[in-house]
Parts: C-alpha cells; sequence; structure tokens
C-alpha cells in the first residue's frame, strides 16, 4: 500500500462518565458501513471491533480511508496515492477533570492540527464546575486548533428518551455555541447518541459529520451512505433528531484587534480587602451560560484554583488556597476574544513591625516596592483601589481619613495613581482607568436601609484618593457585594469587567478618529499635489504620470479614513449601551465620557 496523504485529524473528548472513548470506538465501528476504513495498529483494531470502553491516558487512533483516485499530475509522474489517514485523538474522561495534565493534554491534542472537537456530555448528573471545566478546555482547543467545527454528543440517550432533555443538557452551551445562521466561526451539530453496543443510536454522526465536511474526495459511494446517514438523524419528527447550530456574530463587533486587547490590570489595595474574593465572584458571574462577556483562564491550574476559591466562597468543603496573587484571563464573546487581561493584586498597606525588634520598619512581605508598582500602573490600562465597605460605615473626618488611609493603603495607592495621571497628562495620552472597588457593600445596609449616601461615599473617598478625581482621569465607584445579589450570590461584581471593556474602546476609538484625520489630511495633500503636477506640465511630460499616481494613492487614504470613522462610530455606540448599562450598579465619576 502507497504511504497515505495527512488526512483530517479530530479530538474526542468529554465529562466524566460520559464516554468520550466509548462513543469514538462505537463511532468507528458504525461509520465503517459508510466509509471504509482500515485500522493501523493493535489500539486501533480493538477500536474499530468496538471493544474500547474507555481510555486511562490519550491515545491516538490511526486508519487508514480510500479516496477518489486523483488525477496523474503529468505525463510518466507516478499516479498520487488513492489513500488517505484519519486520526482520531481520544482523551480519558478524567482529562477535564484533573489538574494541569489534563488541560495540557488537551490543548497540545488540538495544536498537533486538530480539524474538529467531539465533545461528549450525558443527561444530567454534573456539578457546575465540572461542566465550567470542560467548557474552559474547549475554548482553549478551539482557540488552538485549525479546525472550527464541533460536535456536541449527549450520550446515555434511546430511541424513547424525551427530546426536552437533550434540550436541557444542550441548554448549558446554547449561548455559548450560538443558535443563529450567520457567517459564525465555529459551526456544528448536537445529536443524543446511545449506550455503546451493536446498533447504538446515532453513534456514526460525530465521526462522518466531520469527514462530510472536511473531507472533499470522498468517493461517490461514501458520500452517498455518509449523506444517508447524516439525513436519517436529521429527520424532522424523530425523538432522536440531531440539530445544527452555528456561533453567531458576537454582539461587541467594535472590538480592539490584537495587540490592543492586552490590557494589564494593577489591583491594589490592603492585605483581607477581597480582592481575591471579587476575582472568583467575577467568573462566577461572567459565564458561559449568559449572553455578554464571559470569563476564561487558559492555563488549567489558574482556573482549578479559582474555581476552588469559588467552591469554598459558596460554602463547600473544599482547600482553597488565596496565595495566588497573579492571574491571566481572557474576556471573551462565545468563542471570540475581546480582551487578554493581565491581573496582578498587589499589596499597598505597609505591616509595621509592632515586635520592637525592627524599629517600626515595615515587614518581608508588605507592601510591594512603590517604583515597580507606579511603572506597572503608569504601562496598564486600568489600577483598581479595592477597600473594605466596613472602613466607611461611619462618615470619614479628617483625622479619622489619615488612619484608614495608612490601613487600606490609599495613600501609596493615591501616590501611584498621581504619578501615571502626570505622566500621561504631559504626553498627551489617555491615563488608566481607575476603579474604586467597595467590596462587602451589603454592609453598608441595615435593615433594608442604606447606611450611607452615594454623595457621602464619594466625599469619603475624595480624602482617602484624590488623584482618582482629577478632571482627566476616567474614574468609577463599583459597590459589590460577594452574597448581596438576587438568591444570594454577587451584586456588582461584573462592573469592573464592562468598564475595562469601555475605556478599551474609548481609547480605540480615540486611536480610530486621530487615523481617520491623518488620512483625510493626506488624502487632500495628495489630491492638491496631483492638480499642480497636471497644471505645471506639458501633457507629453513624463512627470504628469505622477499625477496618477498620486491620484490613487489619494483614492486609498480615502478608503481607509473611512474604514478607521466607521469603526470609531461602531466603538462609539458600544460605549453608549455600556456606559448607559453600567449606570444602573456604578457611580461614574468624572472624564468623558463618563461626564453625560
Amino acid at each position: 500500500m502507497k504511504r497515505p496523504e495527512p488526512g483530517a485529524r479530530l479530538v474526542f473528548l468529554g465529562l466524566p462518565g460520559a464516554g468520550a472513548g466509548a462513543l469514538a470506538s462505537t463511532g468507528l465501528r458504525a461509520a465503517r458501513r459508510a466509509v471504509w476504513l482500515r485500522p493501523d495498529g493493535p489500539r486501533a483494531r480493538q477500536a474499530v471491533a468496538g471493544r474500547v470502553r474507555a481510555v486511562d491516558s490519550a491515545e491516538q487512533w490511526r486508519l487508514i480511508r480510500r479516496r477518489l483516485r486523483p488525477p496523474r499530475p503529468e505525463p510518466r509522474a507516478p499516479r498520487p496515492t488513492p489513500y488517505r489517514d484519519l486520526v482520531l485523538t481520544v482523551l480519558p474522561d478524567r482529562a477535564v477533570a484533573e489538574p494541569g495534565p489534563g488541560g495540557r493534554q488537551i490543548t497540545s491534542a488540538a495544536q498537533a492540527g486538530a480539524g474538529g472537537l467531539v465533545v461528549a456530555t450525558a443527561l444530567g448528573g454534573h456539578t457546575w464546575w465540572e461542566h465550567r471545566l470542560l467548557v474552559h478546555q474547549v475554548q482553549a482547543a478551539v482557540e488552538a486548533s485549525s479546525g472550527r467545527s464541533m460536535v456536541l454528543a449527549v450520550t446515555g440517550c434511546g430511541r424513547l428518551t424525551d427530546p426536552e432533555a437533550v434540550r436541557e443538557a444542550f441548554g448549558p452551551w446554547a449561548v455559548y455555541l450560538g443558535t443563529g445562521q450567520s457567517t459564525g466561526r465555529l459551526r456544528g451539530i448536537t445529536v443524543p447518541v446511545g449506550p455503546p453496543g451493536r446498533g447504538s443510536l446515532n453513534a456514526a454522526v460525530p465521526l462522518l459529520w466531520h469527514l462530510n465536511r472536511t473531507e472533499t474526495d470522498l468517493t461517490r459511494g461514501q458520500r452517498r451512505r455518509t449523506r444517508a446517514v447524516l439525513e436519517r438523524a436529521a429527520a424532522p419528527g424523530r425523538r432522536s433528531s440531531s440539530w445544527p447550530w452555528e456561533r453567531v456574530r458576537p454582539v461587541l463587533a467594535a472590538v480592539p484587534t490584537a495587540p490592543d486587547r492586552d490590557v494589564r490590570v494593577t489591583v491594589l489595595g490592603a492585605p483581607g480587602s477581597g480582592r481575591t474574593a471579587v476575582l472568583a465572584a467575577i467568573h462566577r458571574v461572567l459565564t458561559p451560560e449568559a449572553p455578554g462577556l464571559w470569563m476564561h483562564l487558559p492555563d488549567p491550574q489558574e482556573l482549578r484554583d479559582l474555581i476552588a476559591l469559588r467552591r469554598a466562597q459558596e460554602g463547600e468543603a473544599v482547600a482553597a488556597s488565596a496565595a495566588r496573587r497573579h492571574w491571566t484571563f481572557h474576556l471573551a464573546d462565545g468563542t471570540d476574544t475581546v480582551l487578554n487581561v493581565d491581573w496582578l493584586e498587589a499589596d499597598t498597606a505597609e505591616r509595621v513591625d509592632t515586635t520592637g525588634r525592627g524599629n517600626g520598619a515595615s515587614e518581608p512581605g508588605g507592601a510591594a516596592p512603590l517604583p515597580a508598582l507606579a511603572g506597572r500602573v503608569r504601562d496598564g490600562a486600568c489600577a483598581v483601589f479595592a477597600i473594605d465597605a466596613e472602613h466607611l460605615v461611619v462618615p470619614l473626618d479628617p483625622g479619622r481619613a489619615a488612619a484608614v488611609g495608612e490601613a487600606t493603603g490609599a495613600h501609596r495607592a493615591d501616590t501611584v495613581i498621581r504619578a501615571a495621571a502626570t505622566f500621561h497628562r504631559d504626553r498627551g495620552t489617555p491615563p488608566p482607568l481607575v476603579v474604586m472597588l467597595l467590596t462587602g457593600a451589603e454592609r453598608l445596609l441595615q435593615d433594608g436601609r442604606l447606611l450611607r449616601t452615594r454623595e457621602g461615599l464619594v466625599a469619603d473617598l475624595r480624602l482617602l484618593l484624590p488623584s482618582a478625581f482629577s478632571p482627566d482621569v476616567l474614574a468609577a465607584l463599583c459597590p459589590v457585594s460577594t452574597t448581596g445579589g438576587e438568591g444570594g450570590g454577587p451584586a456588582g461584581a461584573q462592573a469592573p469587567a464592562w468598564l475595562l471593556l469601555l475605556h478599551r474602546l474609548r481609547t480605540e476609538a480615540d486611536r480610530l478618529r486621530r487615523l481617520a484625520a491623518a488620512e483625510r489630511a493626506e488624502a487632500q495633500r495628495l489630491r492638491q499635489q496631483a492638480e499642480d503636477r497636471r497644471a505645471s506640465t506639458a501633457k507629453w511630460n513624463p512627470r504628469r504620470l505622477l499625477s496618477y499616481r498620486d491620484d490613487r494613492r489619494a483614492d486609498r487614504g480615502k478608503n481607509r479614513a473611512q474604514n478607521a470613522g466607521a469603526a470609531a462610530a461602531a466603538n462609539r455606540e458600544v460605549e453608549t449601551i455600556l456606559h448607559r448599562d453600567l449606570r444602573d450598579t456604578t457611580v461614574l465619576l468624572g472624564g468623558e465620557p463618563y461626564t453625560g
């Protein structure tokens, strides 16, 4: 047999108990009735025979399939091989739930050239964090792979399974995957699949759907049999029908492009001010199940640490470490990344040595070094100052403000924010966004009555952090409660993420407006130069040809200016929407566009 050419690469993964390995094995056995597949290797032979029920580690099964014989490229040249391979990477069910190695297996498998995904989920019986782990790993595989197709297989279904139960299993994926028709980035189908065994319901559909979509050289018989299987599975009126979905165009059409998506956020404050708890609350609120942005952590270990913090926050008996201070996550709209966020928690409160051995010097592990911190805030997109609402239950007077400023690290935070604002003011560039995060906002409520007014809180923060109230600084006050929302959930936790996007869009719109103005000016100069050449040269002068070149360059500049202006207008439209929605949860203070 001639050496086969490289063909499709598929990755099978799933939730614990969903049986991704059994799905791949049973699907291969059933798909051989439509497409000729020859196993290459002992494990692939076991899989084709349907004898694989589970895999203990990541496995690759290589199969050879027959394709249309390509025409001879030229006389006397060897005829190309009539065979193409098919490689299935099957990951164990525990790969999603285990620490780092499981996530790295999925990502490395996708980076190896996966053309599509087959994700196995089951009818109920899974916790929120297991589903969230799977969504994060699917997102990592989508970002790393070249393919943009996916089959969501709901395993454990029978021919009499209630279709509503299958729809319910698809429910948590509906917003993330989409159900509309557009030129989306990710396409696929949802299909109910029966238990492993001979004649398993729709077992061949995931594999045949990928082959029918990605492989253009199936023989006529293979194409006819494959389409017959897919049409039978999608026939309307059947209780076990499959249905297609397509990731719709993102709601946020005007988003920054790389490298403008990379943003640095520095979270200032004292230990115990609730910074990590707020990050866990953001992860809880910004979910892929809800429309809009959701929070994706590409690093598997960071993801598990944050999930452990969330579970501990919700009262589960799990070991959660609060030692991590540096996080990297994405704010995504469905499968499309909007912002890449570098989130660092920095202590600005001096912890003074009270033992008498250090003469009042700060302890090791105290506040972060001021020069390094000032440089990061200056070069970053956002500075967040977290303060516990317990300090503001009673209005501040000048004497108490000094003590609270030392305890909360407000004085050092004010120093670095003022330095950043001065740096950008001198250069005519937008300063970083300043978000004052009032954590534990439920402490300001007593018997359903507010203990403080907005005006009073703003006045207190003006004493603690005066640099945030400069006319050219974009600032906002965000009260956040990790337990005071509807049903005991977080309230106001999503505001920092939306504010960060709002500021980034404002910066992008400003850049695009400047670009449009420069392109218009250059186009006008070139047109004037072309007119001057035509007026000062004879018709037969070769230099006259340069005027036509200037006209074409001016036309291109005008088109670029129009595109930049349209993108800036789209950004302003999104700004208006976010600005309107944020008024319900935040107090917006000074600086364009927050003054309207």
